[in-house]
């Protein structure tokens, strides 16, 4: 991981233009097919963003509820019967003309043949390839989290633990099935270069992505797949500290700083507290009803953290949240 060349962000920050007062609730489907390659459709010329591709879905009508929804556009533009339909991710994006609640779910098989039934065009495309593709800016955020199961287990110290301690519970997290790891260093920590070898080579080998975080200097010399930016670290920044193809972290506690992380072009974002923690006895719990609140107001992914665990996954996705994350529920100790 390498820091990046400078970049102007400025495209991407709040230009405080009047905004208007409606929001458009709009649903949208993941479909992928035997090869993992997923579903795009072409907006059609004088729509609004004509010519750019997007996940198929539509507006939500007053009398729906959003699967409805989904089913109800998935068969008038594409001819199909959608399956099983489950929450991935709720987002929130405002365009100059219009702001939008997306709501994204992921269709698992269909019936029928897949076809543009209002004439525009369809490709499949793998994950991969969607960066390269001119697509809605409200679509952006869902292109990380197409590889993503939306678990994200968090270390404690290594010094804690000792070397070979630590590179047992991080073996067993990956053998758990967590794919998405953070290593975090007490602060002021240094991790022996020969633990960071340990730490990449059993990740790769699992087919896991690793997260660094801690001092941005000793960050940017490890082989890590991503940064974790803390709340500190987030608000002193006035860029994206890593390239694009690098993923992002950050940790948030409340709508301004989902929106700074925004700004920076962070990919996905932690929430806390969601519930009471021993860790931190000091911090007022923000609950699950003022959880669901702040992700309706998210322009990023959030992952749920402080107080849960993986049994809560399914609860956070039914709120709009793309997933959970933490150190003792996913057997850290």
């Amino acid at each position: 991981m390498r820091a990046p060349a400078r970049k102007d962000f400025s495209q991407n920050r709040d230009d405080r233009s009047p905004m208007p007062a409606t929001l458009t609730h709009v649903v949208a489907a993941v479909l992928r097919d035997p090869s993992g390659r997923v579903l795009l459709s072409q907006r059609l010329p004088g729509q609004h963003l004509a010519g750019l591709w997007e996940f198929p879905g539509g507006k939500i009508e007053p009398d729906e509820d959003a699967v409805a929804a989904l089913r109800r556009e998935l068969e008038e533009e594409l001819g199909i019967e959608a399956g099983a339909c489950r929450p991935l991710v709720s987002l929130r994006h405002d365009y100059p003309e219009k702001k939008i609640r997306l709501s994204v779910f992921e269709v698992h098989g269909w019936r029928g043949e897949v076809r543009g039934r209002e004439g525009q065009a369809l490709r499949w495309a793998a994950p991969a390839e969607l960066e390269r593709l001119d697509m809605p800016a409200a679509d952006r955020p869902l292109l990380r989290l197409l590889t993503l199961d939306g678990y994200y287990a968090i270390s404690p110290s290594p010094a804690a633990l000792g070397a070979e301690a630590f590179i047992e519970a991080w073996q067993a997290c990956l053998e758990a099935g967590y794919r998405l790891l953070r290593l975090r260093p007490a602060p002021g920590e240094r991790v022996a270069d020969q633990l960071i070898d340990r730490i990449d080579a059993l990740s790769r080998s699992h087919g896991a992505r690793w997260i660094a975080s801690g001092e941005l200097a000793r960050c940017y010399g490890w082989p890590a797949h991503g940064l974790h930016l803390d709340s500190r670290q987030l608000m002193t920044l006035d860029e994206r500290p890593l390239p694009e193809e690098s993923l992002l972290i950050a940790s948030c506690h409340d709508l301004e700083e989902i929106r700074i992380a925004a700004a920076l072009g962070v990919d996905l974002v932690t929430l806390s507290p969601v519930q009471a923690t021993s860790s931190h006895p000091g911090a007022a719990p923000l609950g699950w009803a003022d959880f669901e609140r702040l992700v309706g107001y998210s322009p990023l992914p959030v992952l749920a953290l402080g107080g849960v665990g993986p049994d809560d996954w399914v609860r956070a996705r039914a709120l709009g949240a793309f997933g959970v994350a933490g150190i003792r529920a996913f057997g850290w100790r």
